[in-house]
């Protein structure tokens, strides 16, 4: 953590980034921590090819992320890629030749350290957790902007703190966020409650059809590419997914422009993590993530995840 703030104190520039497809904990960390930065006086702005999806746009000035506009500027001191494993991941373009450093601060056991300065703490429950430390180290005063985006990256992540990875660190710094006097209540029902009927029909269509395999242990969802764009986030089908009581894995497959996105949640007995990084993905033990490149055969990557799963649940 020294040598991050060592860093972030002599750059004048900041890019910051996260990882393709960002998620709650991806853009409330980048956001948070973009808008402590500027209370320090750094020129902080956030680097992006994906476009913030509509549920996150409740967000303090998410109107400055700009799909494409991926590349630092010019004259950038360092960027800070936050809550992405690998490379191939990263949503901003980075060559590292030309900006140094590049900072990788993450929480997936799975990153692969790809930065010049590296801090990757496998206990936090979300990226919004070190970055909340973070902004602490460098003395920032906590404003209700500041923590509604944190408090947004920790309980995505955490699925409102009912995950494995919640810990009593995660509690007290929720407190200290809500302190600042945010409306908690209200950024819960806006992430977790609030949804257009044409997204409760999509959800109804796709529960449809669930198909149980493995003794009823594993669940699959697939969807192809004609729909795939109706959905902007796959947490919360994968969460009602869960909620069938035989099964031990659930899968969401979505066919995209690149391949094939593959989602994995485990309840208790399986390493999802494990599995994913045998297609080249990763992520937790319980919640993780694939992307098949190249590939456009729902049924294949199906039977292919199937054939692996099956060592583990029967």
């Amino acid at each position: 953590m020294n040598k991050v703030t060592e860093s972030i104190l002599k750059s004048d520039s900041i890019a910051i980034t996260y990882h393709q497809s960002p998620d709650g904990d991806a853009l409330g960390s980048a956001l948070g921590l973009m808008l402590g930065l500027r209370k320090i006086g750094k020129e902080a702005y956030i680097i992006s090819r994906d476009k913030v999806p509509g549920i996150y746009r409740f967000l303090p000035n998410t109107e400055e992320i700009k799909e494409n506009a991926s590349c630092p500027k010019k004259n950038t001191h360092c960027v800070i890629v936050l809550d992405c494993g690998n490379v191939e991941r990263i949503s901003g373009k980075i060559d590292k030749s030309k900006i140094n450093p590049v900072i990788n601060i993450d929480h997936h056991i799975s990153n692969s350290k790809y930065g010049d300065i590296n801090y990757v703490d496998t206990m936090a429950s979300a990226t919004g957790e070190i970055v909340y430390n973070l902004l602490k180290s460098l003395d920032v005063v906590m404003d209700t902007d500041i923590a509604k985006c944190l408090y947004t990256a920790i309980i995505t992540d955490t699925g409102s703190f009912k995950y494995s990875s919640t810990t009593a660190s995660t509690h007290l710094i929720a407190g200290e966020l809500i302190k600042t006097g945010i409306d908690f209540p209200l950024i819960h029902r806006t992430i977790f409650e609030n949804k257009p009927l044409r997204k409760l029909k999509l959800y109804g269509k796709l529960l449809e059809k669930v198909e149980l395999f493995l003794n009823d242990k594993l669940a699959i969802i697939a969807m192809d590419k004609e729909h795939s764009t109706l959905l902007e986030d796959n947490s919360e089908i994968i969460s009602l997914q869960m909620q069938i009581d035989t099964i031990e894995v659930g899968a969401f497959l979505k066919e995209v422009d690149d391949g094939i996105k593959i989602s994995l949640r485990s309840k208790d007995k399986v390493d999802v993590r494990a599995i994913a990084e045998i297609f080249g993905g990763g992520g937790h033990e319980k919640a993780s993530g694939i992307l098949l490149r190249d590939m456009h055969d729902i049924e294949k990557a199906k039977k292919a995840l199937i054939n692996v799963l099956e060592k583990e649940l029967i």
